[in-house]
């Protein structure tokens, strides 16, 4: 594990203001300068820290930094190491997890709510946040890694789909669409697969979903059935994130920019979308289209499980009677 030292230090003319009764202000920024340049030296001269990063808006003090060998390329570095592209999308991502930037999910439903029309005014606003989240799905998911993806769960003995917290919706959901595809998946508790790992071998897959791929438990998680020989699948929102970094396959169903906006109200369609698409391409590829005992298990479902009449279309077909032909829906639910 790499260790860096990451030092926040205000303007100098800022700095040390508690001590304003006892030292003028170019005193107390210069008593600022002397020990940021003595701690980073310090620390580097210790040799036990990868890189050192100093964040500030005081060019003073990067030119502090920048003589004790803190370099652009070193904060860049640091920034790709946690999971970002850049500096900004770093500060932007710590605004998110500090909920500064989540709560814009909710600004256009909430100013919706306020109308004459508070009702439809909602569902408006908050559809269109959904598909306009699955449309930049479909413009920019990685077909190469779906196809990847669907190779190694067509041919998996067990497959194990993990989320924490609202992140195990999903993966409920996931589990499900996997089952109707004819797969053996299930969704299990970041807990429960602290034992299940037991058994885990190079036939089996977990797949961890996060909404941002920063969930401590499903990275950990899944670095350990990457250990252990698995074949692992992160999807998450967010591009290049640390739930990525320990998959052998990384599936981001949002652009950067898209999940800066907030993913509180768009997170959950777009990754079940993932999962349907997942479950007609494993359907396809492991049983053209067929898995065994679907049917059946469809009829019995309208029969003994359901009440009422059966649900029929204008030809006067009933939903099962139509499963085995090839425009049948995948899941029936």
């Amino acid at each position: 594990m790499s260790v860096w030292l990451v030092a926040p230090v205000k303007p100098l003319d800022e700095s040390k203001s508690r001590l304003a009764a006892c030292l003028a202000q170019d005193e107390r920024a210069a008593l600022t300068r002397a020990l940021l340049a003595r701690t980073l030296l310090l620390a580097h001269e210790s040799r036990c820290f990868e890189a050192l990063l100093v964040v500030s808006r005081d060019n003073a003090v990067l030119d502090v930094a920048a003589a004790a060998g803190v370099s652009l390329p070193s904060v860049t570095r640091f920034c790709r190491a946690v999971g970002y592209t850049g500096f900004r999308e770093l500060v932007q991502g710590i605004a998110q997890s500090l909920g500064r930037l989540e709560a814009k999910d909710l600004e256009n439903a909430e100013q919706a709510a306020d109308s004459p029309n508070a009702v439809p005014d909602v569902v408006r606003a908050v559809v269109r946040q959904q598909v306009e989240a699955l449309q930049v799905t479909a413009r920019t998911i990685d077909l190469e890694a779906i196809n990847a993806a669907t190779q190694a769960i067509a041919k998996a003995q067990h497959v194990y789909v993990l989320g924490h917290g609202a992140a195990h919706v999903p993966a409920l959901g996931m589990a499900v669409k996997l089952n109707w595809a004819g797969v053996a998946a299930v969704a299990t508790p970041l807990d429960m697969f602290t034992n299940q790992v037991v058994a885990l071998g190079p036939n089996d897959v977990v797949v961890g979903l996060s909404h941002q791929g920063r969930t401590r438990d499903t990275i950990d998680m899944l670095a350990l059935a990457h250990d252990l020989g698995a074949t692992t699948i992160g999807i998450s929102t967010v591009p290049q994130s640390p739930l990525g970094a320990v998959s052998d396959i990384s599936i981001a169903v949002l652009t950067p920019e898209a999940a800066r906006a907030g993913t509180f109200l768009i997170a959950f369609d777009t990754l079940m979308v993932i999962a349907d698409v997942l479950a007609a391409l494993v359907s396809e590829t492991k049983w053209a289209g067929s898995p065994p005992n679907r049917g059946d298990v469809v009829e019995w479902i309208e029969t003994k499980l359901r009440v009422g009449p059966l649900p029929r279309d204008k030809s006067g077909i009933s939903r099962y009677e139509r499963v085995e032909s090839p425009e049948a829906e995948l899941v029936v639910g």
